[in-house]
């Protein structure tokens, strides 16, 4: 209970509780390779998951697939340039 009243009286940005978090996943994933009784098999079936697990998305802000359109200048910046 101590620790979501610590939460209320502090902010934090969504970025530093989104690495806080992915450092305490790391964290336990080493742990739990280490603590196996044969860390190579448990690295191997892991890795494994996290290519199953975290699939990566397309970005929607770099214009990648979309029609850009007609991409000549335009008459008024054709002149501005010879001139």
């Amino acid at each position: 209970m101590s620790f979501i009243l610590n939460l209320m009286a502090v902010a934090y940005t969504v970025g530093s509780l989104q690495r806080k978090s992915q450092m305490d996943v790391l964290l336990e994933f080493i742990k739990t390779i280490l603590e196996h009784q044969n860390p190579t098999d448990k690295l191997k079936e892991l890795a494994e998951l996290i290519g199953d697990v975290f699939q990566l998305m397309p970005s929607g802000k770099h214009m990648v697939g979309r029609d850009l359109g007609r991409m000549q200048p335009t008459a008024s910046l054709q002149c501005r340039t010879a001139g």
